[in-house]
C-alpha cells in the first residue's frame, strides 16, 4: 500500500475536522410549521430575540413566539404579512407589521399573548425605533419609504420625510438630532421636530430625495461618534463604491465589512486590523451570505459560506469554525451558547446548542 504523503494526511484531517463539524451540533429545537411550495418560493421570514422569547415571523404570514429555554409555543397570531426585517420589542409591548385588504401596517401586540393592541397610522417599521417622551421615531415603509415621528397620545404621525431606500439604514439617533439615511452614503441631519438642521449648503446634494438639499456624506458614525467618510472611506469600500457595508461596533471598536473584507476600527478612525474573511477560513467550500452576526471588544462572529466563525481579532486567530451548511442558514441569532437560524432549505426555525 502506498504510504500517504505527509502533507495531504494533515489536509485530510483538516477537511474531516470541517466537515464532521456539522454534526457536531446538537439541534436541541425544530418549530413544527408546514409550508407551502408557493410559500417558500416566496421567501420572507425572520426571528428576533427578547428576554426569554424567540419571535419568528414565518413563511406562513403568522408570528410565533418560543419559549427560548425549553422550546415550548407560548402564542402564536396570524398577521398576513412576512418579511425579513425582525419585530421590534419595547418592555412589554411588540411593534409588527400587518397585513389587511393588501394594506400593510405597523401594528402593536402584547408580548405576553401575541394579542393585536392595536394597527398604527403608518406602515411597517423598517428599522430599530427610538420611543421617548411619548414618541416613536423610526422609519417605515410609509409613502414610500419615510423617516417619521408617531405621536402615542394623538395616534397620529406628527410628521414624516421622505428619504427612498435609505429607510432600510438605522438611523442614528442622537442627543439633539437624528442623522437619517437619504439612500447610499449620504445622510440628513433632522430634528426631532423632523425639520431640517442644514439647508443652506453651497454644494446642493445630487440624489434621488428632491426635497433634500443638503447631506453629509459617510459610512457610518464609529463607536466614539466620527463619521468614516473621504479617503479612509474610499480605501475601505472603494472610491466608486455606492452601497452600505456590513456594520456592527463594540464598546472599543466599529467592524466594517465589504466585499468580504473586514476593517476593524478603534478611537479616531484608526485602523487597527484588516483581514479578508476567506483567509480565516481557506479552502471552505460552500456558498451563502457574508454577515456580520455579533462583535465585542474580542471577538466577532461572522456567518460565511453557511459556517459561523469566531474570530479572536485581539490576538488574530480563529477560535471557532461551524458548519452549519446543513441548515442552509438565512438568519442566524447568537444567544450564549446556542444558534437560532431560520433554515433556507424548508423555512423552519431550528435551535442548536455549540
Amino acid at each position: 500500500m502506498k504510504p500517504i504523503p505527509v502533507k495531504h494526511f494533515f489536509a485530510g484531517c483538516i477537511f474531516m475536522l470541517i466537515v464532521t463539524s456539522a454534526f457536531a451540533q446538537k439541534e436541541f429545537f425544530r418549530s413544527q410549521q408546514v409550508f407551502t411550495k408557493e410559500q417558500l418560493n416566496n421567501f420572507y421570514s425572520s426571528a428576533t430575540i427578547h428576554n426569554d422569547l424567540v419571535i419568528f415571523n414565518a413563511n406562513d404570514y403568522q408570528l410565533y413566539a418560543y419559549n427560548k429555554k425549553d422550546g415550548s409555543l407560548q402564542w402564536s397570531v396570524k398577521t398576513n404579512y412576512k418579511t425579513s426585517i425582525p419585530v421590534f420589542a419595547d418592555g412589554n409591548i411588540m411593534y409588527a407589521g400587518i397585513s389587511k385588504n393588501e394594506i400593510h401596517q405597523a401594528a402593536q401586540f402584547d408580548l405576553a399573548n401575541g394579542n393585536l393592541i392595536k394597527a398604527l397610522p403608518f406602515g411597517p417599521l423598517a428599522t430599530k425605533p427610538l420611543i421617548k417622551n411619548g414618541m416613536l421615531y423610526g422609519t417605515a415603509i410609509y409613502n414610500f419609504g419615510c423617516i417619521l415621528a408617531y405621536d402615542f397620545t394623538k395616534d397620529t404621525v406628527a410628521w414624516s420625510r421622505f428619504i427612498a431606500h435609505g429607510y432600510s439604514n438605522q438611523p442614528y439617533y442622537l442627543q439633539n438630532k437624528i442623522w437619517a439615511n437619504a439612500e447610499g452614503q449620504n445622510w440628513v441631519a433632522l430634528g426631532y421636530n423632523g425639520i431640517l438642521l442644514d439647508t443652506t449648503c453651497t454644494k446642493k446634494a445630487n440624489i434621488f430625495v428632491e426635497d433634500i438639499p443638503c447631506v453629509n456624506n459617510f459610512i457610518t458614525l464609529t463607536q466614539d461618534g466620527l463619521a468614516l467618510n473621504g479617503k479612509l472611506s474610499e480605501e475601505i469600500t472603494g472610491k466608486d463604491s455606492f452601497g452600505q457595508p456590513e456594520l456592527l461596533s463594540s464598546e472599543k471598536f466599529t467592524f466594517v465589512l465589504y466585499d468580504e473584507k473586514l476593517t476593524i476600527l478603534s478611537r479616531k478612525l484608526k485602523v487597527k486590523q484588516q483581514v479578508e474573511i476567506s483567509s480565516l477560513a481557506e479552502d471552505l467550500e460552500g456558498y451563502g451570505d457574508t454577515k456580520l452576526l455579533k462583535a465585542d471588544d474580542e471577538n466577532i462572529w461572522i456567518l460565511y459560506n453557511n459556517h459561523l466563525l469566531q474570530y479572536n481579532h485581539k490576538t488574530k486567530k480563529l477560535l471557532r469554525l461551524t458548519d452549519l451548511t446543513a441548515w442552509q442558514p438565512k438568519t442566524v441569532l447568537l444567544d450564549d451558547e446556542n444558534v437560532w437560524l431560520i433554515s433556507g432549505k424548508d423555512g423552519l426555525l431550528y435551535g442548536l446548542s455549540l
